[in-house]
């Protein structure tokens, strides 16, 4: 009780000390829309509705989007995207951010574009000569203290790549098991993995089924190391929630690339339908 109490006190001492500062709270709890495309330190949430809304402008079709980009203290500034067949109305809201300029700003916009390379992936705003940066996506490996994964997966979760063990195995489906024990991915297969994950919204918290009433059906184990962090994940194939499907699209990608890599190019063939 102390303790909550002290808590309540330097809090309350703080949002004094906050006012008399000059400096405003939050005008409100802002709750996001489904809909809304949340960027949060690294935290993307519903891309695909900003990805539509680029869809819908190259088809010359009305269109609406809302990003909300929350600041280090938990703020949302919110930026409107209204396509109305001829120009893109910008409207970018700093009204919320507390220790920001607190501010409305509107501009008409000619086009919008999404650029991707393989550490990076950015949509820009080109309104009247001038750019204006949606979103920046950083997916360099290279650039965080670490990131290693180990992804278990099919039946009976018999398949593995593990970069932390450097390890690869390989289910035969016919009682034989392949072993790669010095497996690596390339630097470009590990960011177009993390690329993947990051679309994917890997650190944000998932609802996940691990059970499935079909027989076989595939099982998949995920756990990934960024830095200092930990996130694991388990689910199958029949699991069809939102948060199932973009993880199992997830898992394709990276499949997809580990397909495409040498070592695992040079293993025998599987006898069966699983993996």
């Amino acid at each position: 009780m102390k303790n909550i109490t002290a808590f309540l006190l330097s809090s309350l001492l703080l949002a004094g000390c906050s006012q008399a500062n000059g400096v405003n709270p939050p005008l409100d709890n802002y709750n996001p829309d489904p809909k809304d495309v949340i960027d949060s330190h690294g935290s993307i949430e519903h891309l695909e509705e900003l990805d539509r809304f680029i869809e819908q402008f190259n088809k010359q079709k009305k269109a609406k989007v809302r990003i909300v980009q929350y600041t280090i203290e938990g703020d949302p500034i919110l930026t409107d995207l209204d396509y109305d067949r001829e120009i893109i109305h910008y409207q970018h809201d700093t009204t919320r951010d507390q220790y920001g300029s607190g501010s409305i700003t509107k501009k008409t916009c000619q086009n919008i574009t999404k650029t991707e390379t393989n550490t990076e992936t950015y949509y820009n705003l080109n309104c009247s000569g001038t750019q204006e940066e949606i979103i920046y996506i950083e997916h360099d490996t290279s650039s965080q203290d670490r990131f290693e994964f180990n992804l278990k997966y099919g039946v009976g979760k018999k398949n593995e790549i593990n970069t932390k063990d450097q390890q690869l195995v390989k289910n035969l489906q016919n009682g034989e098991m392949v072993t790669v024990s010095d497996f690596q991915f390339s630097e470009e297969e590990l960011n177009r993995i993390y690329k993947a994950m990051i679309f994917a919204n890997y650190l944000s918290e998932k609802k996940l089924s691990d059970s499935c009433k079909q027989k076989p059906y595939e099982s998949y184990e995920l756990t990934v190391w960024i830095n200092g962090g930990e996130r694991h994940f388990e689910w199958t194939e029949c699991d069809q929630s939102p948060d199932g499907q973009k993880m199992s699209a997830m898992k394709d990608q990276i499949l997809e690339i580990l397909k495409q890599n040498e070592a695992y190019r040079a293993l025998p063939a599987s006898k069966g339908n699983y993996e």
